[in-house]
């Protein structure tokens, strides 16, 4: 995320983990791990709090070149039209690493987590732990499909009344009711009705039906 301010600099910030913003009264109860706090022109605060203190803020003046964010370093926004089936191929298609751990590649792709790619890959009827290079182009045709389409759905499924948001400190928004696969290793598939497995690839958890998506 990036703040510009008035004077042409600009506040780039990426929560991590468990980073959380709220824009409050200024007599609203602070939470335990508040570690930033910014006075808005309408006198409301704006106010980062972050568990684990995972969250980072970088300052870059209005002639200063960003050298530490990373953001140059991104891939294609995955729901742009430039991340389609012939770029997903061309920047994975002759890589063994899983295709689960190349959709957590933020160089390629910014922005889909281990949650989104359990259920992307889901969609997509492909096994998380295949490897990238085993996928056919009529998959990742599918893949480029799906990819916008999961994430578009999940965008709003998640929208929440800016009140609400505030009710519930920006905490309890989870989308756990529509997730199909993360979170629901053990449980019947809502498709076929086979176990949903978990697995661990590149050290993080993975759910898929190994009867939709065969490996």
């Amino acid at each position: 995320m990036t703040i510009h301010l008035k004077n042409e600099s600009r506040i780039i910030l990426h929560l991590r983990m468990t980073g959380c913003l709220l824009v409050t009264p200024p007599d609203y109860p602070k939470e335990k791990h508040t570690h930033i706090v910014m006075q808005l022109n309408n006198r409301m605060e704006l106010r980062f709090s972050d568990t684990r203190r995972f969250g980072r803020f970088w300052l870059i003046r209005n002639d200063e070149k960003d050298t530490y964010s990373g953001i140059s370093k991104l891939g294609l926004e995955p729901l742009s039209t430039e991340c389609n089936s012939e770029y997903l191929q061309s920047r994975f298609g002759k890589r063994k690493k899983t295709i689960k751990e190349c959709l957590l590649d933020q160089s390629v792709i910014a922005g889909i987590g281990n949650i989104y790619s359990d259920e992307i890959l889901y969609r997509a009827k492909i096994c998380p732990t295949r490897s990238a290079s085993s996928l056919t182009a009529k998959e990742w045709q599918r893949l480029a499909e799906i990819i916008p389409e999961c994430l578009s759905y999940f965008i709003k499924k998640n929208r929440i009344e800016q009140e609400d948001y505030l009710k519930t400190k920006g905490q309890d928004y989870r989308n756990t009711p529509f997730l199909q696969v993360y979170g629901h290793a053990d449980e019947p598939c809502p498709h076929c009705g086979k176990t949903l497995v978990r697995t661990v690839i590149g050290g993080r958890s993975s759910v898929y039906c190994p009867n939709c998506q065969k490996g």
